[in-house]
């Protein structure tokens, strides 16, 4: 059986649809003409409404059995495991240890073995993270890079991509892994770094005196936009299933630069507002990329929507009050 396309229907099953991710992917797979089986551990769906093509299952990802029961009677023809047990730095997974191997890892186990024996034809697309490449890498990053484990988040998801590679070659399954690297939007958790940054800058324009603490803005980083990301997934799932790739905008920025750009662009001052919690670095470490070669040759796409038009995004859909009070400054710019 060919990989659905937009032109011939198929049915998919997102796992982690109330998420960031999860939610942004269903809600594209539906446009391209999709079916969508949307999994979450919540009662009810958080983003996406009931309508015509979705059907939401009220599921905990460390129930196999169930899981393998689902897959059995809704035999779906692609899987997007885009559920993860994952937090924002300095988050203990050793608090949930068993969770986390049961989402990130055996979960996808599961998978692969429906695909095995159930539908061989079927394609898993699963959603690893730019952490397994190390905390702070130098260089360039391609999809040979040595992968690290340096904690347990990241064990889990190398097991798991080291599980696809296996199936892969043994079994000729067609599962591909692609590496996230930080990628925002409105639907991000308040404990991310970028919707933290926008809060402060939200809450300063409303209250120049307003002063919040950060943890530090000295890191490079890669940041992109979630629905922008989840297309390009679409367009993996579609047109070239099998392959690993990772997701970027290809541009690496000082995470002070972005600070002092966004705050300027909304007339404030960011020293004003925000207190770093460590001492600001004496000098910036040598920085990275990452190289999107193979991405563009396969799809003839890269991302396009910067990490500013995302604050804008974040500062427009969740603070309006805000967004409306700084027109005229946007128009000026």
């Amino acid at each position: 059986m060919k990989a659905p396309t937009s032109s011939t229907a198929g049915r998919a099953m997102v796992l982690g649809v109330n998420g960031q991710d999860g939610s942004y992917l269903a809600e594209r797979l539906l446009k391209k003409g999709w079916e969508v089986i949307g999994i979450g551990r919540q009662p009810e769906s958080r983003w996406l409404p009931s309508v015509h093509g979705f059907s939401y299952h009220a599921l905990d990802l460390s129930n196999l059995s169930k899981l393998s029961t689902l897959l059995s009677d809704t035999r779906p023809d692609a899987i997007f495991h885009f559920a993860a047990v994952h937090g924002s730095a300095g988050f203990s997974y050793e608090e949930c240890w068993k969770d986390v191997h049961s989402v990130n890892t055996v979960s996808a186990h599961v998978i692969l073995e429906y695909l095995r024996c159930a539908n061989p034809e079927g394609i898993l697309v699963y959603a690893s993270s730019s952490k397994v490449f190390g905390s702070t890498p130098i260089g360039v990053i391609a999809e040979s890079n040595q992968r690290f484990s340096n904690c347990i988040y990241t064990t889990t998801k190398n097991a798991a991509t080291d599980l696809i590679a296996y199936y892969r070659k043994r079994h000729r399954i067609r599962a591909s892994v692609v590496w996230t690297f930080n990628h925002e939007s409105p639907r991000r958790g308040c404990s991310y770094f970028i919707p933290q940054l926008v809060d402060i800058l939200a809450k300063s324009i409303l209250n120049h005196d307003y002063v919040a603490e950060i943890g530090t803005l000295g890191f490079w980083c890669d940041w992109g936009d979630a629905e922008e990301y989840m297309d390009i997934v679409t367009c993996i799932a579609s047109e070239i299933p099998g392959t690993d790739f990772l997701l970027a905008t290809g541009k690496t920025l000082w995470a002070e630069d972005v600070v002092n750009t966004l705050f300027k662009k909304y007339g404030r001052c960011w020293e004003n507002n925000i207190i770093e919690k460590l001492a600001p670095l004496k000098e910036r470490p040598a920085t990275w990329r990452v190289d999107l070669t193979k991405l563009y040759v396969a799809t003839n796409r890269l991302p396009v929507c910067t990490i500013f038009d995302v604050a804008d995004n974040i500062l427009r859909t969740n603070y309006p009050n805000v967004w409306e009070i700084t027109s005229t400054l946007r128009e000026a710019s």
